[in-house]
């Protein structure tokens, strides 16, 4: 038995905590020209589902030339990941002057993004027919990561970003949102990069800007993204002009972020409002600017998209929190945090990272089998946030609860805590212990804007009845013997669970091998439950049968003689 489990643990542990690596593409063609415009490739991939075996994850890029040629021109790329809704850019490159390269990307602070089910999506501005063979693939190291619990929020995203235009000012609206209170580390991401030339000052690829960061209104970090060392270019010597310093990137190099620590001047679980100020500037050589005259004002003033282009910035931000607990990449986060059994209420528990003005869900009863049950019935609602902020909440006994502003203006602003305390009635359930869960789940901005959100598990729900009504529960979890035992070929496979937990029942011929998956790492209520195994199609002899139910692990051994 020793041996037995030995084994298993080594098992465990190889599946747990081996290294992984997933193709992303493979010699892909990104190109424009008589083949189409294929700039952009968009695939859904599979992706590990327990992110936290991994301590780092790195993004491997490489660029090939295809029959043709490399393209000869320097373009701006990107990688991005589609997340609640939006795009989050994780890397962003230029590509250098018709010379293949290749880059590593440290994208551990997406690691909330990179699992189950993704949508990935690579872009490169080309606009010739050779274009580029693009490679992508994903590390995916092994060990305890420094910081499991990582949130990404979007700040702001601009792919052209008129510069020193009066006739399109720049009005880059502010950001407000709020630190969560359990943060460890909170920075705000910026990556901007400057293209455009010929134009006063040369911007906005060869001009030399500083911009302002303010938060609350105060000036409070410089962004420098400035990049004087292109000429030691890992990817060259290239074509053209790669060593020229430039405004936020290099030729043939990987953009590197700008980090800044928000807690240098915030305090957890604080609101905020950013703004991004660009340097004051003028662009006299815009065909815009009517005093703007040919070889005199400047050497051209339309754009030709040659020796002379428009300014622009490509800026992607980003908030980047690491906290204790595990929070959401949505803009809302609801669940149920508590239960009080004396007074039937149930505490509804939001998160927000933007201004809320309307709300609707509905609050379900499940059984042990995640059937929804009849008989819960939602009352009232009182206190918590949506009564700080006068807010008129309705409910029904279909469990359905609408939260509205009572008035314009009169919002839920960004932060956390309990959102309201609900009454229920419970007088058709007859069940000590249910599930309750969050769905149907609609949230609103300003002006009704629809915002994305998420429910958290569902809630452990356990109900005070009389005695003559109470269902007799477990006191501990245990595995109880099978029976038939010896069997031929089917055995049911009885357990006990105290608790709600996340189980896994398996079973493991004598070599330690796991041969079946009963139960495969899912929510069982707490009581009894039976499993059957047809053993139909294995060979005869002993096995064994292991439950991992929260931090309980159990073997038994079982014969099948035929």
């Amino acid at each position: 038995m020793k041996n037995i489990l030995i084994l298993i643990s080594i098992f465990y542990s190889i599946n747990l905590f081996a290294d992984t690596t997933i193709v992303a593409l493979n010699r892909v063609h990104h190109s424009f020209g008589n083949s189409g415009n294929n700039r952009v490739f968009i695939d859904t991939l599979q992706f590990p589902q327990d992110i936290n075996s991994y301590s780092e994850i790195t993004m491997n890029v490489n660029l090939e030339c295809p029959n043709g040629g490399c393209d000869p021109w320097d373009r701006k790329a990107q990688i991005s990941i589609y997340n609640f809704n939006e795009w989050f850019e994780i890397g962003r490159y230029v590509t250098p002057y018709g010379v293949e390269c290749g880059w590593s990307f440290d994208v551990t602070d997406y690691r909330s993004l990179l699992k189950d089910n993704i949508i990935v999506r690579s872009y490169i501005d080309t606009w010739v027919e050779p274009g580029w063979l693009v490679s992508i693939n994903f590390d995916f190291i092994s060990g305890v990561p420094e910081h499991p619990n990582v949130t990404v929020r979007k700040v702001w995203n601009y792919s052209n970003l008129v510069y020193g235009d009066d006739i399109n000012p720049i009005n880059i609206p502010s950001y407000n949102g709020y630190i969560p209170n359990d943060v460890n580390n909170a920075y705000l991401r910026m990556v901007t990069t400057g293209h455009g030339q010929g134009n006063t000052d040369n911007a906005a690829e060869f001009s030399y800007k500083l911009h302002d960061i303010y938060i609350n209104d105060s000036p409070t970090f410089v962004h420098n993204f400035w990049r004087s060392d292109c000429e030691s270019n890992d990817c060259s010597p290239q074509n053209g002009s790669w060593t020229y310093d430039r405004a936020g990137f290099c030729p043939g190099d990987k953009i590197y972020p700008v980090d800044f620590n928000l807690l240098e001047t915030l305090i957890p679980g604080e609101e905020m409002k950013i703004d991004y100020i660009l340097q004051e500037y003028y662009n006299a050589c815009s065909p815009n600017n009517p005093a703007c005259v040919d070889g005199i004002t400047c050497t051209e003033c339309n754009y030709n998209y040659n020796g002379h282009t428009e300014p622009f910035y490509f800026i992607e931000s980003q908030l980047i929190f690491k906290t204790t607990n595990p929070h959401s990449n949505a803009d809302v986060l609801l669940k149920i945090v508590s239960q009080d059994t004396l007074n039937k209420t149930l505490d509804i528990y939001m998160e927000n990272y933007v201004p809320i003005y309307g709300i609707q869900f509905r609050v379900n009863t499940l059984d042990q089998d995640n059937s929804i049950l009849s008989g819960l019935s939602i009352l009232n609602s009182s206190g918590g946030r949506a009564q700080n902020e006068n807010w008129i909440i309705s409910t029904n006994d279909s469990g359905l609860v609408m939260g509205l502003s009572q008035y314009f203006g009169n919002y839920i602003p960004p932060g956390e805590g309990i959102l309201t305390t609900l009454t229920y009635s419970n007088e058709n359930i007859l069940q000590t212990f249910n599930r309750i869960n969050l769905t149907d789940l609609q949230t609103s901005g300003y002006f009704g804007s629809n915002l994305t959100n998420e429910v958290g598990l569902p809630f452990d729900f356990e109900l005070t009845l009389d005695i003559e009504e109470r269902i007799i529960v477990p006191y501990k979890n245990a595995l109880l013997s099978s029976y038939p035992n010896p069997f031929n070929p089917v055995v049911t496979i009885p357990f006990e669970l105290y608790n709600n937990e996340l189980t896994r029942l398996s079973i493991f011929d004598v070599t330690g091998k796991e041969v079946y998956i009963l139960i495969d790492d899912k929510y069982r209520a707490r009581g009894l439950h039976q499993i059957q195994w047809n053993a139909r199609t294995f060979p005869i002899g002993i096995y064994f049968v292991l439950i991992n139910a929260g931090t309980f692990i159990e073997t038994k051994k079982i014969i099948l003689m035929k």
